[in-house]
């Protein structure tokens, strides 16, 4: 099966759920008249870190999946601060068979891209396929349950390789505002994964993709991320075309449906959003006020790149900013924040944490001393887990049981409880080990720098693994060579976390996972299949039935079978001791009192956790 990889958060926000749950943190000052914001036509929003495109087929940070949102639109996408409904955007409704492969969606008259040119069923048809062309890191979201026309994801690579040849010389001299009647008769073709109905009716035939010829539960889910949403045919012509690469005039150039015009960019200091004043959706948005994605823009948005937290912390009281994401926000700065007049601090429920980024240790199975059972058990109950949470995250965090995060649909179905720290019962596990009196030798672990919590964590866990035996040599890496380590080496065909380099290898480290979008299966393709980028270097677990059961999984909707099913696999996984399932850091959105019409989403990607700014003013 082909590995999911996962979203880089760049905006890591760790801090800890409070133990009593989470809770908005603010003052009655905060009411005070006299607070505001330095700009209200054009509100100014600090970000710890940079887009990596601004193309959505090739986007794959939260920061720019952030931008994208603004300027982008999808056919659907989340309904207000739901994580489990969904709106209809670009697409007014939409119907799906009783077996439910096919979806039918019908796309709103009159939507059109700022630059005049129309959005119809051929302009959505050409964004999908030119996702699944171009090969981008994203591009597993589609062809999960889609491929060319008339094959599948599993058809011989000759018939693949001149699929993909001949779609992109389709997408690139079409012209699919005025189409051939030759070229209408191929994109209303059936047997293929989009299929045109008419010219603003579009359907989706699932089972062509990786997972098999399977029905997708979450597919609505796998639509609100930007790899989805609709490009303008012209530009991409007009700039490089479609072909199997990143293209680098959309990477730092927007042209969408969306309420806001993209006016500047720059690289290294951010970039502005205006409204667009002939914005398509005003009318619909009229219609349906209860859409919010649909609403025209408020007001002007001016996203500056601050890397000092510093700085962003004195913009926040000063005012100078309406709200900030930061790269590292700890309690010290929490606290402080929380005590400034005019600023909201707002502590999010644990589905925001785990959305961001739930995090583990892996303990790699095909090497010693974490090939043998025994040791692993050790090392799960040596953990203090506890003295972590208060020492290394100022007691704001919360353990869990993957591998499924919390507040997700099927997330520890039997209420297991997570691993607890028992060293009578870890040193005799490790006393049935090969290594009765301790590992010889030294380990290497790897953990995510910067970030004092995480270094804390890992000398805590030096500290506990010592006393059964096991020696720790403590490696930082940042989470760009992290990355690096959750692929195969093409030289060696080996792991290149399980090799010499970044002073690996790395037979025990932290690891983490963030969601592309809200789902289980998103999460088990990635830590419980055999094929998964969290598993595969770093676990190395395989297991045929639990490979099984993440498939069967993500194509059934009957509420026991998928209980039953997540049952079994967290069941597996948990006394196996696969990884030891650590902490769900908390997410805070932080802004100025002053700043109103901010709706939370988990999935959100912008100014933690805010899916669009269009509706967003300040008083």
């Amino acid at each position: 099966m082909n590995p999911k990889w996962v979203r880089i958060i760049a905006v890591v926000v760790v801090v800890a759920v409070v133990a009593s749950g989470a809770g908005i943190y603010y003052y009655e000052t905060h009411k005070s008249t006299t607070c505001g914001v330095s700009s209200k036509s054009t509100l100014i929003l600090d970000q710890a870190e940079k887009p990596d495109s601004l193309d959505p087929a090739v986007t794959f940070t939260t920061p720019g999946w952030a931008a994208v949102q603004q300027v982008y639109q999808g056919m659907v996408n989340y309904n207000g601060s739901s994580y489990t409904t969904f709106e209809g955007v670009l697409a007014s409704n939409w119907s799906v068979s009783g077996d439910q492969f096919h979806w039918n969606f019908t796309l709103r008259a009159g939507a059109h891209f700022s630059n005049g040119d129309g959005y119809n069923a051929f302009v959505q048809w050409f964004s999908l396929y030119r996702d699944i062309v171009m090969t981008q890191g994203s591009g597993f979201i589609l062809t999960q349950n889609f491929w060319y026309p008339g094959l599948s994801y599993y058809s011989n690579s000759s018939a693949n390789q001149a699929a993909a040849s001949s779609m992109a010389n389709f997408l690139n001299t079409t012209n699919f505002y005025n189409p051939s009647a030759s070229q209408i008769q191929f994109m209303e073709a059936p047997n293929q994964s989009f299929q045109v109905i008419n010219n603003l009716t579009i359907e989706l035939n699932l089972g062509f993709g990786y997972l098999g010829v399977v029905p997708y539960t979450y597919l609505l889910a796998s639509l609100s991320a930007p790899n989805s949403y609709a490009v303008d045919p012209k530009v991409v012509q007009a700039n490089g075309g479609v072909w199997a690469q990143a293209n680098t005039f959309l990477a730092t150039n927007m042209v969408g449906t969306g309420p806001y015009l993209l006016t500047s960019y720059s690289q290294q200091t951010g970039y502005q959003l205006s409204i667009d004043p002939s914005y398509w959706g005003s009318a619909a948005a009229a219609a349906y006020p209860a859409v919010n994605l649909l609403q025209p823009a408020k007001e002007s948005v001016e996203v500056q790149f601050q890397q000092q937290s510093s700085v962003t912390v004195q913009d926040l009281k000063s005012g100078a900013a309406a709200g900030a994401s930061f790269a590292y926000l700890g309690p010290d700065t929490v606290h402080e924040l929380q005590a400034t007049r005019c600023v909201t601090v707002q502590a999010l429920p644990v589905v925001y944490g785990a959305t961001g980024g739930s995090w583990w240790i892996y303990l790699n199975q095909s090497t010693a001393p974490f090939n043998n059972w025994s040791v692993r058990a050790a090392v799960a109950h040596a953990i203090d887990y506890n003295q972590i949470i208060q020492e290394a995250f100022g007691g704001y965090a919360s353990q869990w049981v993957g591998p499924v995060p919390p507040s997700y649909p099927y997330y520890n179905p039997q209420n297991l409880q997570p691993y607890s720290y028992n060293l009578a019962l870890a040193k005799q596990e490790m006393s049935q080990s090969p290594w009765p009196n301790g590992y010889p030798g030294t380990l290497t672990y790897e953990y995510i720098s910067p970030s004092p919590d995480w270094a804390q964590m890992a000398l805590l866990l030096k500290n506990d693994l010592a006393q059964i035996g096991i020696t720790l040599n403590l490696v930082a890496v940042p989470l760009t060579t992290l990355y690096q380590m959750q692929v195969v080496d093409s030289s060696t065909g080996q792991c290149t976390a399980q090799e010499s380099l970044n002073g690996g290898p790395f037979p025990i480290g932290q690891e983490f996972y963030t969601s592309d979008y809200i789902s289980p299966d998103d999460w088990t393709q990635n830590d419980a299949v055999s094929s998964g980028s969290a598993n595969l270097c770093m676990s190395g677990y395989n297991n045929a039935t639990v490979n099984n059961l993440v498939y069967a999984a993500a194509s059934d909707t009957n509420v026991t079978n998928l209980t039953g099913d997540y049952t079994q696999m967290t069941q597996l996984m948990y006394n196996n001791y696969t990884d030891i399932w650590m902490v769900v850091p908390t997410a805070f959105a932080v802004y100025n009192s002053a700043l109103n019409g901010y709706i939370e989403n988990p999935m959100a990607s912008a100014e933690p956790y805010s899916l669009c700014f269009n509706t967003q003013s300040a008083s």
